[in-house]
């Protein structure tokens, strides 16, 4: 049987009358707890494993990513119009020589003379619609773990299954 106080003293072991031990030894006991934990953990209650596993199997739980739909839409952005204009009437000015009424001479006068070139009319043209393109994404599915199975790895044997 193995005196405490021996062992202490022996340098083998910690001496709890030392504040630093005593720090040491409540750190060291909270990091076995956090590992037992952890492990605990790992191990799981149940829902890490899969539904029914078949003895003598291994498994392997994997990860599916959602999945999304990119889908192009094309959607109307001007609606199709019909203009109208007026153009208006283009005339000219011409000089005319005319000869005056005494009728012995030769005398002119000139005049202006507003000429019609080209009448006033009214333009229709039709503007076709424009449309642009709205891409959207759908989800298709979820992300989701499944489980399946593998090969057990070279000498590990697979889980025993209900204890």
């Amino acid at each position: 049987m193995v005196n405490v106080g021996e062992f202490a003293n022996s340098g083998a072991g910690v001496d709890f009358r030392r504040k630093n031990d005593h720090r040491r030894v409540v750190a060291t006991g909270a990091a076995l707890i956090a590992v037992l934990a952890a492990d605990i953990g790992v191990a799981g209650d149940g829902g890490d494993c899969p539904p029914n596993p078949e003895p003598g199997k291994c498994y392997e739980k994997v990860y599916s990513p959602a999945q999304y739909e990119d889908q192009a839409e094309q959607v109307l952005d001007q609606p199709a119009r019909v203009e109208t204009r007026t153009i208006e009437a283009v005339y000219r000015f011409e000089e005319k020589r005319l000869p005056t009424g005494d009728g012995g001479g030769q005398a002119y006068r000139t005049v202006v003379e507003k000429v019609l070139v080209a009448p006033a009319r009214v333009e229709s043209y039709a503007t076709p619609a424009t449309y642009r393109i709205v891409m959207t994404r759908r989800k298709i599915r979820d992300a989701s773990f499944t489980w399946q199975v593998i090969a057990c790895a070279a000498g590990r044997t697979p889980p025993r299954v209900g204890g």
